[in-house]
């Protein structure tokens, strides 16, 4: 039997991978928090060099590393780039560090990366693997430096997957976020741009896929099959009314983002007055993702 280590397990996706997969596999986690420690979790510091190498030489080993660890939820400003860097890098860094001292490295590393690193641009509406990276955020710009560094190092064990916006039953920020502001609900225009989105249990469908050696080592956009417009998030939370913002506003607020290099504004209103497509067609030759937003109930 496989056995896993999920670096990360007490953030939602990670969480829902402990869970989903305790039930056919030797799994075992790393947390953040002593409160979450119990049998087969460990509570150490990936930003601790001795924490980290005294965890490696004390470890059995594991066959696959699914690295989950990072700042999520914000993008970050340009002045806390240190900080991304150490959480979303360094902690890969550290452990795979460790593993390679002792000899425990893992034959598979599935690395958490997001659609972020290719930065969205206004005009370009499709982003597919082999595009051109240009991350904004510093959350983005470390995620591209984890993602080399695996590449420069590990590359033949390396399974990097870039995320869509993630949301599950349980978790609907990313949905909320695009059509809720301080719990007023809002649509840009007709709603009708288009955005990729993640069910959970897509990540789990492709986790399991390379476990089950069913999938090559490679990068990989991970997005639902189908595609949503603002108008269909709005039907799916039930919104009875909401208030419609002009494009131009959008636009406006955009254009002085891009003035004062505000990280936030930039992102986020290209978001709103632009299709954004991270097509998962690659994967899906390997693995059916055929969780869509239809399988997840409004809470």
């Amino acid at each position: 039997m496989n056995k896993i280590l999920i670096a990360g397990a007490d953030g939602n996706i990670g969480s829902y991978l402990l869970n989903v997969l305790s039930n056919n596999y030797s799994v075992k986690a790393l947390v953040r928090n002593l409160k979450d420690q119990q049998n087969n979790r460990y509570a150490i510091n990936l930003l601790c060099q001795e924490d980290v190498l005294l965890f490696a030489n004390n470890y059995e080993g594991c066959d696959i590393l699914i690295f989950l660890v990072g700042l999520a939820h914000k993008k970050g400003r340009g002045k806390e780039l240190k900080e991304f860097r150490a959480l979303n890098k360094q902690t890969l860094v550290n452990i795979l560090s460790a593993f390679d001292k002792y000899n425990k490295l893992p034959k598979k590393i599935i690395f958490s990366s997001t659609i972020s690193v290719y930065g969205q641009r206004l005009g370009e509406n499709i982003y597919k693997e082999n595009d051109t990276t240009s991350p904004i955020s510093p959350y983005a710009v470390t995620k591209l430096e984890a993602e080399k560094y695996l590449l420069d190092n590990y590359k033949d064990k390396s399974f990097i997957l870039r995320l869509a916006p993630v949301y599950s039953n349980n978790f609907h920020l990313n949905i909320n976020r695009r059509i809720e502001f301080f719990n007023i609900n809002y649509q840009v225009g007709k709603g009708l741009n288009k955005i990729s989105m993640c069910n959970v249990e897509n990540i789990a469908l492709v986790v399991k896929g390379i476990i089950n050696e069913q999938v090559p080592n490679d990068i990989y956009n991970i997005s639902d099959a189908i595609t949503y417009s603002y108008k269909d998030l709005q039907s799916w939370s039930k919104a009875s009314f909401f208030v419609t913002i002009p494009e131009l506003f959008i636009k406006i607020i955009y254009v002085f983002g891009c003035l004062i290099k505000n990280i936030f504004l930039m992102e986020n209103m290209v978001k709103l007055i632009s299709t954004n497509l991270f097509p998962s067609e690659k994967i899906q030759k390997y693995v059916d993702l055929s969780t869509n937003l239809n399988d997840c109930e409004y809470l």
